[in-house]
C-alpha cells in the first residue's frame, strides 16, 4: 500500500507585513514571510530559519486583514516548490508552504487614539488635592 503525507505545521512570526494580490483570475493571494527558531543545544545561540508562505482566497484575505509583521501566528498547510526562469536566464527554484489555516496566536495590536492618549497624560500627571482619598 501507498502512503504519502505533504502536511506543515509552522509557529513563528512575520518577518513582514503581508502582500495581497489579484491573480488574473480574479483570486486573491497573499505572500508573507515566516520566521521560527530551530532547536539548539543549551547556551548555543538560536538560529531562525525563514519560510515563504502563500494563502489563496478566503485565507489570503483574513492573512491580509488581520496579519502584520512580528505577530505570532500558526500557519498549516502543505509544502511546494515552484521553479522559474529569472531574467537573467537562470533557473531558479523555491520552497513554499501553501496555507490553508492561518490562525493569530497573540492579540491584535491596539492603535493609539486620541482619548487614550489623553488618558495616560491624565494619569501620568500630578495628582490634586481633592482627588487624594483620605
Amino acid at each position: 500500500m501507498a502512503f504519502a503525507v505533504n502536511r506543515v505545521f509552522l509557529i513563528g512570526r512575520l518577518g513582514r507585513d503581508p502582500e495581497m494580490r489579484y491573480t488574473q483570475e480574479g483570486q486573491a493571494v497573499t505572500t508573507f514571510s515566516l520566521a521560527t527558531d530551530r532547536p539548539t543545544r543549551p547556551g548555543a545561540e538560536r538560529e531562525t530559519d525563514w519560510h515563504n508562505v502563500v494563502c489563496w482566497e478566503k485565507t489570503a484575505e483574513f492573512a491580509n486583514e488581520y496579519l502584520a509583521k512580528g505577530r505570532l501566528v500558526f500557519v498549516g498547510g502543505r509544502l511546494t516548490y515552484r521553479a522559474w526562469e529569472g531574467r537573467d536566464g537562470l533557473k531558479r527554484r523555491t520552497a513554499e508552504v501553501v496555507a490553508n489555516e492561518v490562525i493569530p496566536l497573540d492579540s491584535r495590536p491596539e492603535a493609539p487614539s486620541a482619548a487614550g492618549a489623553a488618558d495616560e497624560g491624565a494619569e501620568a500627571g500630578p495628582a490634586q488635592a481633592d482627588d487624594v482619598p483620605f
